[in-house]
């Protein structure tokens, strides 16, 4: 498995309803130093970071709305974060400490 494919596969498995796409995975390898085609070692934590680091910054454009979803980083996803960052030995406390903003309300920012 190559490390692109492992970071969008940790991205949608925390967050079930976002799936990356190869440009946007292949610029956060680049700024890290990783490449995207290289063989994946299982369990890498620069891999999950990236993942992390993904679904973290990640923005439902909402339908109804037409502005930021505030349900996109709900507790389940920091439950399903939390899960995960045990599966790699880190806490997830630790990890979410400088990433976790609260969006109000969407629709205020347009």
């Amino acid at each position: 498995m190559k490390n692109s494919e492992v970071i969008r596969g940790l991205a949608n498995a925390m967050a079930n309803t976002f799936y990356p796409d190869d440009e946007t995975i292949n610029t956060m390898c680049f700024n890290e130093g990783v490449d995207a085609t290289a063989e994946a070692t299982p369990k890498d934590v620069r891999n999950f970071r990236l993942a992390l680091s993904l679904v973290v910054g990640y923005v439902e454009g909402s339908r109804s709305e037409n502005g930021v979803s505030t349900s996109v980083f709900s507790e389940r996803i920091k439950q399903s974060i939390s899960y995960w960052c045990g599966i790699y030995g880190l806490d997830a406390d630790e990890e979410l400490s400088s990433f976790v903003r609260v969006v109000e309300d969407g629709s205020k920012l347009w």
